[in-house]
């Protein structure tokens, strides 16, 4: 019952023009939209068409030169974040966000697109999806390295993951980043960073994803996605090599709105995706929820 009344407070407030209100009072605050994936384009352009109405979008090296160089956002400032690489940002997505003229930074897992590996947790869905199981038994508390052996343990599947799991190729990326798309480093290998005990394994999937991806593109590349993103799933040594990987920007998973001398590297994300209902989408955005 409290959360059906919670629920209805906040389509009536919607209704009363509480996101106007909501909005205006967070007009300070940068919002950060975190997508993974995308298979409606109609219901993305519908989404953009609401950022653009009610608010600025601007690119993460805006963000990095308001964090760093104190240059002004303008009110109501969002930027849009796409997380993993996967083909489908270029399929669907891009198509989109820049009919709109938004912003948009992708990260990208390097492995992935080098075509080393599936993206874990793909892996693991691709695995019981015919199992007719729809739970397992697992250990509340794992490190990187128990995790990568209870994955090796699983059914075999393909060598390259069939297209609903494909990532974006490094032509695409160049095609993309002439376009003006921003490209940033999400780790080599998409582990749980704050898992990674070896050091200069934690350094290597920083840095080396960032090298890689600046190899590819032949320009900086000052962005950086913590895998996961949540507080649990970082920690002060975790931001510290990221830190000395000379990163500008990093984003994590925790929710909310980012304010000036906000910690660059620890910058608050709110999640999106096409599938999201319109109200729910407009009330995350207006600073509603978290």
């Amino acid at each position: 019952m409290p959360g059906i009344l919670h629920s209805a407070a906040k389509i009536a407030l919607h209704r009363a023009g509480g996101l106007r209100v909501a909005r205006l009072m967070n007009r300070g605050g940068l919002r950060i939209l975190m997508y993974h994936r995308f298979h409606d384009r109609a219901a993305l352009a519908r989404q953009c068409a609401h950022v653009r109405a009610n608010y600025r979008p601007v690119s993460l090296t805006a963000v990095a030169e308001w964090l760093h160089e104190g240059r002004a956002l303008p009110p109501h400032a969002v930027a849009v974040t796409v997380d993993d690489g996967y083909r489908d940002f270029a399929d669907v997505a891009h198509p989109v966000f820049a009919e709109y003229g938004i912003p948009v930074t992708v990260y990208l897992v390097t492995d992935f697109l080098d075509g080393k590996l599936w993206l874990w947790f793909d892996r693991v869905k691709y695995a019981f999806r015919d199992t007719g199981r729809e739970m397992a038994d697992l250990a509340v508390t794992w490190s990187e390295a128990d995790r990568r052996r209870w994955i090796d343990e699983l059914p075999e599947v393909p060598e390259q993951p069939p297209p609903e799991y494909a990532p974006l190729s490094w032509d695409t990326v160049r095609e993309l980043a002439a376009a003006g798309v921003e490209f940033g480093a999400h780790s080599k290998t998409h582990p749980i960073l704050s898992g990674v005990v070896d050091d200069a394994e934690l350094r290597d999937e920083i840095a080396g994803s960032r090298a890689r991806i600046e190899c590819q593109l032949d320009r900086p590349v000052p962005h950086f996605c913590y895998p996961n993103g949540k507080t649990r799933d970082i920690g002060p040594r975790v931001v510290e090599a990221v830190r000395s990987a000379g990163m500008r920007t990093a984003v994590t998973a925790e929710p909310g709105l980012n304010r000036a001398g906000q910690d660059a590297l620890l910058l608050r994300r709110m999640a999106a995706d096409p599938g999201h209902a319109e109200e729910y989408f407009a009330q995350g955005l207006a600073g509603l929820r978290g």
